[in-house]
């Protein structure tokens, strides 16, 4: 019994140690030895060790350091290395483009201030004055000038509006019916913190009108001010005007004329037409001026009235009796004719002072009118009833008395009728 447990016993430890080194040897092969130690004297190595990396790292840092710094003195720091070089500062925003920052079309609007009209010549239609054009728009790339300021915006005046305006954008407006620029011109620019930009160019100049004449001497003029913007479309840049804009146009009230009465400006905006189906917005601001008629009465109106007169004399002068009439026709003929010579004098003076009457439908050409019916009138009836007695030889004595003494009220009174409803016309 004791050798039957004692060799169980011994088995059992057969079996522990077998199992023992199975585990180890397994171990060994899962999990071997890396590295080996630190060489012996000699150059040889000591065993399989592994490196700890306190000890690779200086390693690192020897090999990556550069050759200067190795050949350094004991003591001696190495240079700090240099930084990197700055980053370019952004390039600046370019101010001279459209700007686009509420879309577009740009919206200008324009206000038109006459500050003096120095002379009007109906004659040539053109005027001189001082005018004053503000343009207004929206630029939010500005709004930085206009910060931290006492007024509430920035103002520029003078070289320094110049200046500031050659770095911006601004709207390209010509005067389309300026005909001569003066010697005067200012600018004077605003910024304001919303980026709203204010610019009013101040100019004397010599402009080119349309007249017209046809309601002479109650005749109203327009003197204008055509603006147009050249090289922008209508889809990029478009003038307007707003009741602020309607506001400040309008006429000084130390401007004058010499022989007319300034009115109010009114602002009408369009557009022209251009190659390719462009289109281009235009503004005109239009001062109306009223003649003062009582200059032309005296100087134009008396003598056509006066000349009107010729004609109807030689009905008044002469007398119907029984026999036939009083004065001869030879001597009222040569009334007529003077009369024709006179009204030819008359229109010639007139016309040469004012050339613009005679190219157009007018009063005074009506009244010149008028008086060559009359005229012609009066011959007709000097030849037919003073010379041949036509009605008496057709119808009697009596036919002839009562024609003339109607002629002789008829026809002055339908001159004076015509000669008043052509005033009344121009008036109107």
């Amino acid at each position: 019994m004791r050798r039957e447990r004692g060799k169980k016993r011994s088995r059992a430890r057969v079996l522990w140690l077998a199992v023992l080194g199975t585990v180890f040897g397994v171990a060994l092969v899962l999990f071997p030895l890396k590295g080996r130690g630190a060489p012996a004297e000699g150059g040889k190595s000591a065993g399989p060790t592994q490196a700890t990396p306190a000890a690779a790292a200086p390693a690192k840092e020897s090999a990556a350091a550069p050759k200067d710094a190795r050949r350094l003195p004991k003591g001696a720091k190495a240079a700090p290395p240099e930084p990197p070089p700055p980053e370019p500062p952004p390039a600046p925003e370019d101010l001279t483009t459209v700007p686009i920052g509420q879309g577009l079309p740009v919206r200008v609007s324009v206000g038109v201030f006459f500050l003096e009209v120095n002379a009007f010549d109906d004659t040539k239609g053109e005027f001189d004055a001082i005018v004053d054009v503000r343009y207004r728009w929206s630029d939010a790339r500005l709004a930085g000038l206009a910060k931290d300021t006492l007024r509430g915006y920035r103002e520029f005046l003078g070289k320094t509006a110049e200046e500031q305006i050659g770095k911006m954008w601004t709207p390209t407006v010509e005067v389309k019916n300026r005909i001569e620029t003066g010697s005067y011109t200012g600018r004077r620019l605003r910024v304001f913190p919303d980026g709203t930009v204010e610019t009013i160019v101040r100019t004397s100049g010599k402009y080119k009108v349309h007249v017209d004449p046809s309601s002479f001497p109650f005749d109203r003029q327009r003197l204008a001010v055509d603006l147009i913007v050249r090289d922008d479309t209508t889809d990029e840049v478009r003038l307007r005007f707003d009741r602020e804009d309607v506001e400040f146009s309008r006429a000084a009230r130390t401007a004058k004329v010499d022989g007319w009465d300034i009115g109010l400006v009114d602002l009408a905006r369009g557009a022209v037409a251009g190659w390719n189906g462009d289109r281009y917005s235009t503004v005109t601001a239009t001062l109306f001026v009223d003649r003062q008629p009582a200059s032309s009465i005296a100087s134009v109106f008396i003598p056509l009235i006066a000349s009107l007169l010729i004609p109807l004399l030689a009905l008044w002068m002469n007398r119907a009796t029984e026999e036939g009439f009083e004065v001869d026709s030879f001597e009222l003929a040569n009334m007529g004719i003077g009369g024709l010579f006179s009204v030819i004098a008359l229109s010639f003076a007139i016309y040469s002072s004012n050339p613009i009457i005679a190219s157009s439908d007018n009063t005074v050409t009506r009244l010149f009118g008028l008086n060559y019916a009359t005229l012609a009138v009066s011959l007709m009836i000097v030849v037919t009833f003073f010379r041949y007695e036509l009605p008496r030889r057709w119808f009697g004595i009596y036919v002839q008395e009562e024609a003339f003494h109607f002629l002789s009220w008829a026809i002055p009174l339908l001159s004076l009728a015509t000669s008043i409803a052509f005033l009344f016309v121009a008036a109107a």
